[in-house]
């Protein structure tokens, strides 16, 4: 798979989840969960329903919540990416003198990215050894698909996110609704293709010929999470 391919993924990973948030507002979701349970399309336990039917009623009728979830995606189209996409080829630029330092380039055939929890912004750098690596077109699960016992170097001190990563802590405590995390995907999902971007500088640049071991992947996920692939050289 070229380059070109997985950039075009990346960007339909982050375009249908944003035309699914453009499409809605707060109280519209309070709505349609509303008229799930009155349908009986989703069912509440413990006997709750009378009491969360009449919770959501009153929340689909506030839309005081409307404005800033629409101001958030607004933030979201007005990110600067030029000075992001430059942001993370300074980030990836650190790393590889990292793995420079550590004279082990040469062993390496395929770098992850892996985050923790959204408002911890430092990721971690895993390099594995030379074997076979996948392809992957939508994110899954691949512990089963390359041998993690080859892992030749750990940086503790990776990409750090925080500059694309803007805060949905207002939307954090909405009950009923994780709109929240929905948020946050939006800008992780986004910021796969800046680096998808910084990488693609670098390599015309010819900042990725540390790496002779080909092809050579960089993948991203987060903690226990499905990995996507970010950047390949064939």
């Amino acid at each position: 798979m070229n380059n070109s391919k997985i950039l075009q993924l990346l960007e339909n990973h982050r375009d249908r989840l944003f035309e699914k948030l453009k499409a809605t507002t707060i109280s519209q979701l309070y709505k349609e969960q509303y008229n799930d349970i009155k349908a009986g399309r989703v069912f509440v336990f413990d006997n709750g329903e009378r009491e969360m039917l009449r919770d959501l009623k009153q929340l689909s009728n506030d839309i005081s919540h409307d404005d800033s979830f629409a101001n958030k995606l607004t933030q979201f189209l007005n990110l600067d990416n030029n000075s992001l996409t430059v942001h993370f080829q300074k980030e990836f630029e650190r790393v590889f003198s990292d793995i420079l330092d550590s004279n082990k380039q040469d062993e390496i055939q395929a770098l992850f990215i892996e985050y923790d929890h959204y408002y911890h912004y430092t990721s971690c750098i895993t390099c594995y050894g030379q074997q076979e690596y996948p392809i992957i077109e939508e994110p899954r699960y691949i512990t089963n698909e390359y041998d993690y016992n080859k892992k030749i170097l750990f940086l503790d001190n990776g990409i750090n996110f925080q500059p694309a990563w803007l805060s949905c802590e207002e939307f954090g405590n909405l009950d009923y609704l994780d709109i929240n995390n929905e948020l946050e995907n939006l800008f992780k999902i986004h910021s796969r293709m800046l680096l998808h971007m910084a990488l693609k500088k670098l390599d015309l640049n010819s900042k990725l010929d540390l790496f002779k071991n080909k092809p050579f992947s960089f993948y991203i996920n987060e903690h226990d999470d499905k990995v996507m692939m970010l950047y390949r050289l064939n």
